[in-house]
């Protein structure tokens, strides 16, 4: 879907979400839990964290429907929610675990994602804010603009975040 569209649909979801039909937010899960995910784990950088940030954020829609002004950006809208929720997460965090303490039992045993591996080891050498900035603008292809309401700094700072995050890129990888 292109980006009027998702924020049409998921305006008028928020609205019949609202209204008490609880069978819109699957509309909003449909066309915003990749883009979701994808802020999330870029803050979290764990992938069942930001799964439950997924869900946090469905039910933070759920909670929070009734005070969403329609007609305004859903998309950045509920992006900014998963923003919180992925914060919220990474404070609430306790001690991390050693490597040492963990068993083999406790070891996924899927095989990894080389190609997602890449892009992870790439993202590594950013910063926080400057690798959400990029999720949004390259991913979610939100404005610069729309980058700053979520992240709550200027537009100017969006967009230097941004170039930043690209010479980064670029300076380490090439």
């Amino acid at each position: 879907m292109r980006d009027k569209q998702i924020n049409k649909a998921c305006d008028r979801a928020i609205a019949e979400l609202a209204n008490g039909n609880t069978k819109a937010l699957s509309k909003i899960y449909d066309c915003m839990a990749r883009m979701i995910f994808s802020v999330a784990y870029a803050i979290t950088g764990n992938y069942q964290d930001a799964e439950n940030v997924l869900q946090d954020t469905m039910i933070e829609i759920m909670k929070y429907a009734h005070a969403y002004q329609s007609g305004s950006n859903a998309k950045a809208w509920i992006l900014a929610i998963a923003r919180h929720c992925s914060i919220d997460i990474v404070r609430k965090r306790k001690q991390s675990v050693s490597i040492d303490n963990l068993k083999t039992t406790d070891l996924p045993e899927t095989r990894p994602d080389l190609s997602r591996l890449e892009v992870l080891d790439m993202l590594s050498v950013l910063g926080s804010e400057e690798k959400q900035c990029l999720i949004l603008r390259l991913y979610a292809k939100m404005p610069h603009k729309e980058i700053a309401k979520i992240m709550n700094i200027s537009v100017a700072s969006a967009q230097k975040k941004y170039q930043r995050a690209v010479r980064k890129l670029k300076d380490y990888y090439l």
